[in-house]
């Protein structure tokens, strides 16, 4: 009897322990995740947005340029969140995609990656520059980008057509087969807009440049890209590369029938004064007319003494304390 006994107070332990040990397990959100700690939300991964893709559920993605644009995109549960280039253009002051210099573009990687306050994936371009030289130094200068934050997931690479661009190719295959996750970008190319004739629609007069871009899709897929940003071509021809590959698909001026949409964030929220905004925009806000009316009003306040106004912009003293003051300046003459 004293034998039974034993063995079922053993089976009650384990029992015990293997109840408190499924508990464990079924109420711990991924704990191997280092962002699962300080209340901040887990970070999308790149098998979140195919599970997405392959839902048929619309994939959002937004580009920022430091904390306060990537705390925006953050707040609004963007699935995505890209550090474009275009940062030269829309926050830098260059005139071109291609004048940022490498250190510069990794200063506003490391500036939106301190943004943890929300779920979005953040994708970081590959500057003009970075890895146009050699392969080799290319990939030394994509694991420098990912080794700025752990947040930073995945690497957007410009490529050509597949016919005249067998380099990018190439330094992409050789990404991938590191591990180094990429997304293709095809169709119009800002690096590339003077060897396309400037930023023109692709793929919208020529049957056999369809045929090019449908190609270096494919070929993208093939080597391992995980998805491809489709940019300025015609919706069908988007459509038709949508549909023929089995990576999701980011569209910007590609229509609605790509698996997601991007959009530069100075061009949905108006922020930059006479700014061109692009056919495929839509432009959700004028930022700049609201800064510029908010900036102007406070002129006119401070010449006028409307602002600060005492008792709501000011600090308290008690009277007794600010008559000691006088009391000792007084006293000593100063």
């Amino acid at each position: 009897m004293r034998v039974f006994g034993s063995i079922k107070r053993s089976s009650s332990i384990l029992k015990n322990i293997s109840r408190i040990t499924n508990s464990i397990i079924t109420t711990t959100t991924r704990p191997y995740s280092s962002y699962g700690s300080n209340n901040l939300p887990l970070q999308y991964t790149i098998h979140d947005i195919r599970n997405k893709y392959l839902k048929g559920i619309p994939i959002s993605m937004g580009t920022a340029y430091d904390y306060i644009t990537a705390s925006w995109v953050n707040k609004a549960q963007y699935d995505m969140l890209l550090i474009g280039d275009s940062l030269a253009m829309t926050s830098l002051g260059y005139d071109s995609t291609t004048e940022v210099p490498f250190d510069e573009f990794k200063y506003h990687i490391k500036s939106v990656c301190r943004n943890r306050e929300g779920p979005a994936l953040v994708v970081s371009d590959m500057p003009f520059g970075s890895f146009e030289s050699s392969i080799e130094s290319g990939i030394s200068n994509a694991i420098e980008l990912l080794k700025l934050s752990p947040r930073l997931n995945t690497l957007k690479v410009e490529v050509g057509l597949l016919s005249t661009d067998k380099y990018t190719v190439e330094f992409v295959k050789q990404l991938c087969s590191r591990g180094i996750p990429v997304m293709g970008h095809i169709g119009l190319t800002p690096q590339r807009a003077n060897s396309l004739g400037g930023f023109k629609v692709q793929g919208n007069k020529d049957p056999m440049e369809i045929v090019e871009i449908y190609k270096t899709a494919k070929k993208l897929q093939e080597i391992g890209c995980w998805s491809i940003l489709l940019e300025a071509v015609p919706y069908r021809v988007a459509t038709l590369i949508t549909n023929c590959l089995s990576v999701p698909t980011i569209g910007i001026g590609a229509g609605n029938g790509t698996s997601g949409q991007v959009l530069v964030i100075a061009d949905m929220l108006g922020m930059q004064p006479n700014a061109h905004t692009p056919k495929f925009v839509n432009k959700y806000n004028n930022l700049f007319e609201t800064a510029y009316a908010s900036l102007t009003q406070y002129k006119k306040d401070v010449e006028t003494r409307k602002f600060p106004e005492t008792g709501v912009h000011t600090f308290k003293i008690k009277d007794e304390i600010y008559d000691e003051s006088l009391r000792i300046i007084e006293k000593n003459g100063l």
